[in-house]
């Protein structure tokens, strides 16, 4: 087997030329079956960058493109597939190299920008990433790329090998609700979380990480806080890490809670409608589901902390927490992307909150709160996964919600 541009002319690039025998790791396997399934449920390809191409300070000496394709390697047309993706992403043939495939669905690796020095590796990679908008990710769909990765392979193998160690701890999940885990007021219980009440989650089931074996030795004294996430970012969060805030209120950080009734509003947590045509162990039942990150703060990486702003001054949105503290700026220390995998890190989750309803969430009467707020249609701010319109008539009829916990 051997590496062989795109552009070679005295051959068509044929599959089976680049078959390789090396099997997955472990760790490679578990971690393309998840994308897998963020594909299948969200319809979008998981599309990661290396951090290093973002940082300015270190040099980018390979710069690598990493493909997973939904299909059999026997029915795999290599040349059709590189001619088509090139076109999307202007990418001449010259400047992709075809390394090898792997058995396991297609999965294609690939140098890009060899002869390029690291400066402009980097700038071509950016240019890339920010052509990729949501029509070329579903025309990437359509070409059944469930995963595309760019950088150094070296940083792929790390990220899968720290996401293989974020292992869902079953011993710590919870189900909040009266009859399972349920306290009224702060929790006091002996543990020491900073200088924060942490209040009962009702509602809300947990699916709770592996982050360490001294886990509150570790985290003596950090607080717990919430920060709500699409629908898609729930299900990529544990392989991508936690993106900067994109609306800056109270200036560039992250934006975490420590209500996770605020949080949950449709402006910062996804309100989605299930396609029960595909099981998911996610979720096994109901018509519409939320995803909030739990998460973990030190004191000292709390920025700032501010009021609620979603103009809902003359409501009340957590009987446990005044409006006017509502909101916390987490110091991201001027990092693209927040692994939590990093000791160093600020902010580190800790589990995944889901919320799964028999109707839409907006009729819970914990939910109210949010027709004296700013909600709308516009996808770019509230995402309701329902017309407003159609859910205001809904609750003025006396359609009721459930919380479903199987």
């Amino acid at each position: 087997m051997q590496s062989r541009s795109a552009s070679t002319q005295d051959t068509t690039l044929r599959t089976k030329d680049f078959l390789s025998k090396q099997p997955l790791l472990p760790e490679e396997k578990v971690y393309y079956e998840e994308c897998k399934e963020y594909y299948h449920l969200t319809g979008q390809p998981l599309i990661s960058v290396a951090e290093e191409v973002f940082d300015n300070s270190t040099e980018l000496t390979t710069s690598s493109l990493k493909l997973c394709i939904d299909e059999d390697c026997n029915q795999f047309d290599l040349q059709g597939f590189i001619t088509k993706f090139c076109g999307k992403i202007n990418l001449t043939m010259k400047d992709i190299l075809i390394k090898k495939i792997q058995v396991g669905s297609c999965i294609l690796e690939a140098d890009i920008f060899n002869k390029f020095e690291s400066n402009d590796k980097k700038l071509s990679l950016k240019m890339i990433c920010k052509s990729i908008t949501n029509k070329l990710r579903e025309e990437f769909s359509e070409m059944r790329i469930f995963f595309m990765f760019m950088g150094s392979i070296k940083s792929l193998l790390n990220q899968q090998k720290y996401r293989a160690e974020i292992k869902l701890n079953p011993q710590y999940n919870r189900i909040y609700a009266p009859g399972h885990s349920y306290w009224l007021g702060a929790l006091n219980d002996g543990i020491d979380r900073g200088n924060k009440p942490y209040y009962c989650p009702v509602g809300w089931k947990r699916c709770s990480f592996y982050v360490t074996d001294r886990f509150y030795e570790k985290f003596k004294g950090w607080c717990i806080c919430y920060h709500g996430t699409k629908f898609e970012y729930g299900l990529s969060i544990l392989l991508n890490g936690l993106k900067p805030a994109e609306r800056a209120e109270h200036g560039a950080g992250i934006y975490v809670s420590p209500s996770i009734n605020y949080v949950c509003h449709p402006r910062y947590a996804e309100v989605k409608q299930l396609d029960t045509s595909y099981p998911s162990k996610f979720f096994k039942s109901g018509k519409y589901v939320q995803f909030v990150l739990e998460c973990r703060v030190h004191p000292s990486n709390i920025k700032k902390i501010a009021k609620e702003t979603l103009d809902a001054g003359n409501t009340i949105i957590d009987f446990n927490i005044d409006n006017k503290i509502i909101e916390w700026v987490i110091n991201n220390q001027n990092k693209k992307i927040v692994d939590f995998n990093d000791p160093d890190s600020s902010i580190v989750c800790t589990g995944i909150m889901m919320r799964v309803t028999d109707d839409h969430p907006g009729l819970l009467p914990e939910s109210q709160w949010w027709y004296e707020s700013h909600i709308c249609n516009r996808e770019k701010c509230c995402l309701l996964g329902i017309n407003l319109d159609v859910l205001k008539r809904r609750r003025l009829d006396g359609y009721k919600c459930k919380i479903t916990y199987d």
